[in-house]
C-alpha cells in the first residue's frame, strides 16, 4: 500500500512540475517581433551527419519569433531527429491582441489555428497564414536541447541555424519548407538550431 502511495505522490509530483514548466509566459503588448524571417538559400548546399541521418543544409537560417506554442514528440518516425515542434509567430502574429483572438493547437507534426469569433477578428487571414509557421526542431547539441525543452509560449526567443532536408535509412525523406507562403503538407520548416537567445 505504502508503494502505490509513494507512486501516486511521485506521479503528482512529475505531472505539477511538467505543468508549472509548461506554463504560458505573461508577454508584453503590441507587437513583440517585428522582422520577418532572414533566410539565405544556399548555392552549394552542404551534408552532414547527426542523430543518426544525413541532414542536407538549404539555407541559411535565422529569425526572432514569440513561441506560440510547442509539442514534444516521442514515438513518431521523426521523434529521435526532431523531437520538439515549435509553433510560432512574428509580426502581427507575435501581438497578443491577435494572438488571443486564435485557438491554437498543435498536433500530427502540424499547427492549427482557427479564429475564436471570425466577425471581430482583428487583422485579414493571410496575415496569419504568412507571419506564422511551424518549425520541425533539431537541436544542434545538448544545451539547445535542454533549452528548447525549457521554452513556453509567450516567449520571444532569436533562433539561429540552418534549414534542412533529412535523408535516413530504408529510403526515409524528410523535406523542409523554403518558403513562408505555403500551407498544408509539407509547409513545415526542418530547422537545425545551432543555438536560441532571448530577444
Amino acid at each position: 500500500m505504502r508503494v502505490i502511495v509513494a507512486l501516486l505522490f511521485a506521479a503528482s509530483l512529475c505531472g505539477a512540475w511538467n505543468a508549472w514548466r509548461g506554463r504560458a509566459f505573461v508577454p508584453a503588448e503590441g507587437v513583440l517581433a517585428p522582422t520577418t524571417p532572414l533566410q539565405q538559400d544556399l548555392d552549394t548546399p552542404k551534408s552532414f551527419e547527426a542523430r543518426g541521418v544525413t541532414l542536407n543544409e538549404r539555407a541559411r537560417y535565422d529569425l526572432t519569433v514569440r513561441i506560440l506554442r510547442k509539442e514534444r514528440y516521442r514515438i513518431d518516425g521523426g521523434a529521435s531527429i526532431a523531437p520538439w515542434d515549435l509553433a510560432v509567430g512574428w509580426g502581427p502574429m507575435s501581438d497578443s491582441r491577435v494572438i488571443d483572438s486564435l485557438e491554437i493547437t498543435q498536433s500530427g507534426r502540424f499547427f492549427y489555428w482557427r479564429p475564436r469569433d471570425p466577425a471581430t477578428f482583428p487583422v485579414a487571414i493571410h496575415d496569419v497564414m504568412v507571419n506564422a509557421a511551424q518549425i520541425h526542431a533539431i537541436p544542434a547539441d545538448d544545451a539547445v536541447e535542454a533549452r528548447l525543452a525549457a521554452l513556453r509560449p509567450g516567449q520571444v526567443v532569436a533562433l539561429h541555424g540552418f534549414l534542412v532536408d533529412v535523408r535516413g535509412r530504408n529510403g526515409f525523406r524528410w523535406n523542409t519548407s523554403l518558403t513562408r507562403e505555403d500551407t498544408g503538407d509539407g509547409a513545415c520548416e526542418i530547422m537545425w538550431i545551432e543555438s536560441i537567445d532571448d530577444a
